[in-house]
């Protein structure tokens, strides 16, 4: 039997298939996944029902020094070392002291660790204090066996903090398109009661789904659609968020008081609809696997930097739109796009997104390259 762990901040509601398909790949994979527990507000959304996997939550503290986060979680070293895993596989957070003694643990005890990184970073630090950083996150993953990356982006950031390049493999992040599928008739029929609630029909409909958190901006989000309304009269936003920029969203929305605008809230489940029945996706700042939930149903997406997905998925006139991050008139240009784009070019972005979700960035092919990760170290153990 291979004894799993994997180590994740939060148990994300989108990530829960992936781990049910990973623990039941192999008849020889134990796996337990370990997550990060708190009960504040921070705009990310977490899974609360019960798992068919063992999936434990340890309480996180977080301290703020300069620019950086500090996490320890409560617990998490001591059952690790109980449950003494074969192999452990964890997200990059560096910043995460429980992580640095887990995995210096492990590099101890011979247990074999994959990391598993977007290479996404907030930019919160500069001169001296990045040097630093970039200096603790190669000693960080030089612990490691092997690495799983989101993106082709991810693979290039890994690889310049100095790990050989035979140890990365991209691992598309993905979302479950099984479901999707079995129930495509249901949420095109609930998208239909949706454009007629909200009268989206003859407009050209702008979504924007993920937290209200500054790294998000969606002030340029709202900012850009204000100036377009100036010029065009069918075109509608609806957001779908929720988080610590909340009530400056509704504030500013009430100040611009614009009846083509709707905002929803949080929304988990049933968010599916929405992406049927809007027209494009619009990230204005950090974000990533809306852009893949979009796609699957062939809407074209508006994107700077994410989270590094974005660069093999959002390609300008072949599946979607770019503009320059932080970039207001950028922005403004890149939706203005899509409003002018005709009907036979927006279906044939929709339809090149569509292919790259199916073909490679999903949790079936996520769970084939995790499988295979974790086969190859135990064999070399």
């Amino acid at each position: 039997m291979i004894k799993i762990v994997l180590i994740t901040p939060i148990l994300q509601p989108y990530r829960i298939t992936f781990y049910e398909k990973l623990a039941v790949i192999n008849k020889e994979y134990e796996l337990k996944v370990f997550h990060g527990s708190t009960t504040k507000e921070d705009g990310k959304t977490r899974y609360e029902g019960v798992t068919e996997f063992e999936s434990i939550g340890f309480v996180e503290h977080k301290y703020k020094i300069l620019p950086f986060e500090v996490i320890i979680n409560q617990g998490m070293y001591s059952k690790i070392k109980e449950v003494n895993p074969d192999i452990l596989i964890m997200l990059a957070s560096t910043g995460n002291i429980t992580l640095w003694k887990i995995i210096s643990w492990a590099k101890s005890n011979n247990k074999k660790v994959i990391i598993w990184t977007s290479g996404w970073e907030p930019g919160r630090a500069k001169g001296i204090l990045l040097t630093l950083k970039n200096r603790l996150v190669s000693s960080f993953y030089k612990k490691a066996d092997f690495f799983l990356t989101y993106s082709t982006y991810a693979s290039q950031y890994v690889e310049s903090m100095g790990v050989d390049k035979s140890k990365i493999e991209i691992c598309y992040n993905g979302i479950e398109t099984d479901d999707l599928v079995k129930n495509s008739d249901e949420i095109i029929k609930t998208s239909k009661d949706i454009i007629k609630k909200y009268n989206l029909a003859d407009h050209i409909t702008f979504l924007y789904v993920g937290g209200l958190i500054h790294e998000k901006r969606i002030d340029l989000l709202i900012e850009s659609f204000t100036q377009l309304r100036k010029k065009y009269f069918n075109i509608k936003l609806i957001i779908i968020g929720d988080g610590p920029l909340k009530e400056m969203v509704k504030e500013r929305l009430k100040t611009i008081n614009d009846s083509n605008i709707f905002y929803l809230g949080r929304i988990i489940d049933g968010v599916d609809p929405f992406f049927v029945a809007s027209d494009c996706l619009v990230l204005s700042g950090a974000g990533g696997l809306a852009l893949n939930q979009a796609m699957f149903w062939r809407k074209p997406c508006i994107v700077s930097k994410a989270d590094g997905t974005e660069d093999d998925l959002v390609i300008e006139n072949f599946s979607g739109y770019r503009f320059m991050e932080n970039d207001q008139d950028s922005l403004t240009s890149a939706m203005e796009k899509r409003i002018l784009d005709d009907n036979e070019k927006v279906t044939q972005l929709g339809e090149n997104a569509y292919q790259l979700i199916i073909n490679k960035s999903n949790v079936t092919n996520m769970v084939e390259v995790f499988s295979k990760a974790v086969n190859s170290l135990f064999k070399r153990s």
